[in-house]
């Protein structure tokens, strides 16, 4: 293993050049340069990565704002609901179940099958008819708009909705008091895209084992460097320990991309390997925001048992196992469900899903490093039985 303090250095490089990119939002510009610069970077150490492109109609966001008060308040569409035209809709804003045709609703950090989700009750305000747009605030553990996951991009519903800030909660809540007259466009356009998943393989002693697969996901709404970047970073430490390791067993890695629109790279890449949930040895999974209050999962007792070995012995700080059967992150979930074993784990940051999210202030890398250590100890261990 190298010493601490080039992994550290390493870590923290690889996150500044990733968050340098831009917003990180499946099929764009800044999609594509990263999926490149990831491929590139796995060839330094020595294996070969492949770009494997699938298609979406992407969402761009156009004039998106609600007007109410004397003021303009800029937001983000919905990505799976409905949109206007650039003229918009003029109504009456209130709460939700006021009455009033522009609702006013409520939306935080939730965790879903999907990752991060609106909640279940603004799931079920998104469903009525009652409305002809909903303007959402956004919260999240820090001020800022919190943008939502779009689990629904395949099959979008619903009236168009504007996510906006959390900081303008209380402005917007006495406007919808008075039921104040406003003006919402949340127009976009949909363009025909591509996205691509960033996947390789170290090849193993054996090719008649089962593979170890090592997964993580590459993109988001915003820069992420701590909800994608830390994990990215982990995924290329457990990359050029394998590379190293002459495993008995082939090792796969696989970043995907379309996190944020229903998992579409994930689903991708499976539907290309229709055996590999229950084919494979084992899944590591590297979620969201990696390094600070860690929760990890295993599929049996096992594999949760050597997790937590392997985290103990790297000293990563405040972990929890996740209750028994249940999986942590939205990737591992789809690979729990299809009956794969697989070891994940998730952290918590107060900037998850907001712009704030930015290198260095987002990062500790010492902390991102020690979660490396444990699981590239973990995928050595796997990879060699």
């Amino acid at each position: 293993m190298l010493e601490t303090l080039g992994q550290t250095q390493r870590i923290s490089k690889i996150i500044q050049e990733f968050d340098s990119q831009g917003w990180h939002r499946t099929g764009t510009e800044a999609d594509h340069e990263s999926a490149q610069w990831l491929a590139e970077t796995g060839k330094t150490l020595g294996v070969d990565l492949n770009l494997e492109s699938f298609n979406l109609s992407r969402v761009v966001p156009q004039e998106s704002y609600l007007e109410v008060g004397g003021r303009r308040i800029q937001g983000l569409p919905c990505f799976d609901g409905g949109f206007t035209s650039r003229g918009g809709i003029s109504g009456n804003i209130g709460a939700v179940g006021s009455g009033a045709t522009i609702g006013l609703a409520q939306v935080g950090r939730a965790s879903g099958p999907l990752g991060a989700e609106p909640n279940v009750e603004f799931q079920k305000n998104r469903r009525s008819s009652d409305y002809l747009g909903l303007v959402a605030v956004a919260s999240g553990d820090s001020p800022g708009l919190m943008a939502s996951n779009a689990p629904h991009f395949r099959e979008p519903f619903g009236p168009p909705v504007l996510q906006v800030s959390s900081e303008e909660g209380e402005w917007l809540t006495r406007q919808a008091q008075s039921y104040s007259p406003a003006h919402l466009v949340v127009s976009a356009q949909r363009l025909d895209s591509e996205s691509f998943n960033v996947t390789g393989r170290v090849s193993g002693s054996d090719q008649d084992a089962l593979p170890l697969l090592v997964m993580t996901p590459r993109s988001g709404w915003w820069h992420c460097a701590s909800e994608r970047g830390s994990g990215l970073a982990c995924w290329l430490e457990v990359m050029r320990n394998v590379t190293g390791s002459q495993p008995f067993r082939d090792v796969i890695f696989v970043a995907t991309s379309a996190h944020e629109l229903g998992l579409l790279g994930l689903d991708d890449f499976l539907d290309r390997r229709p055996d590999l949930i229950r084919g494979a040895h084992c899944w590591l999974h590297f979620g969201a925001d990696v390094g600070r209050q860690t929760r990890f999962s295993g599929t049996d007792d096992e594999l949760g048992s050597k997790a937590n070995i392997a985290l103990e012995a790297a000293g990563v700080a405040q972990v929890t196992l996740a209750p028994q059967g249940s999986t942590v992150g939205a990737e591992s979930q789809v690979v729990a469900r299809g009956g794969g074993r697989v070891a994940a784990l998730v952290g918590h940051s107060s900037l998850f899903h907001l712009e704030t999210d930015r290198w260095p202030q987002a990062i500790d890398a010492e902390a991102i490093g020690r979660v490396a250590t444990a699981f590239t100890s973990l995928a050595l261990q796997m990879s060699g039985e």
